[in-house]
């Protein structure tokens, strides 16, 4: 796949999975054993788990809105930074409903095979994020 087809389909991922909340096209970018090393220190192995990951999100942030900054390809190796920005309706990590509009920054770093991501390294400021649930912010 070149590269500019690379970084159509992960667009395309991000817009369908995260925007559009249609989790069963994981599969047509993740590959059956892919596996997630993120922030938030959640196992996620494969597409239906990152599916699920992705609905839960959605269920705290129901009006989810993921913009994809940038997509940068090199070889195997795809690096995406993106921003999320959504109201917090929903419980997420234990932290009830705010009603706060939140957002926040990540870069994740997919590795490729036959044009199917096989891991993804997913940071984030969680502390931050958690930051703008909480009633009284740690300094």
């Amino acid at each position: 796949m070149a590269d500019d087809e690379t970084a159509a389909a992960v667009r395309r991922f991000f817009e369908d999975v995260w925007n559009g909340g249609k989790v069963a096209e994981a599969a047509s970018f993740l590959a059956p054993d892919f596996v997630s090393h993120n922030s938030f220190r959640v196992s996620i192995l494969g597409p239906e788990q990152y599916g699920q990951a992705v609905l839960a999100y959605r269920t705290a942030f129901p009006d989810l809105v993921t913009t994809v900054e940038d997509v940068l390809v090199d070889a195997d190796r795809v690096a995406v930074r993106g921003t999320d920005r959504g109201s917090h309706l929903g419980t997420f990590m234990g932290y009830p409903p705010s009603g706060r509009l939140v957002t926040t920054t990540w870069i994740e770093i997919f590795r490729l095979e036959a044009g199917k991501a096989v891991e993804g390294w997913v940071e984030t400021d969680v502390k931050q994020l958690l930051d703008q649930l909480a009633v009284n912010p740690a300094d």
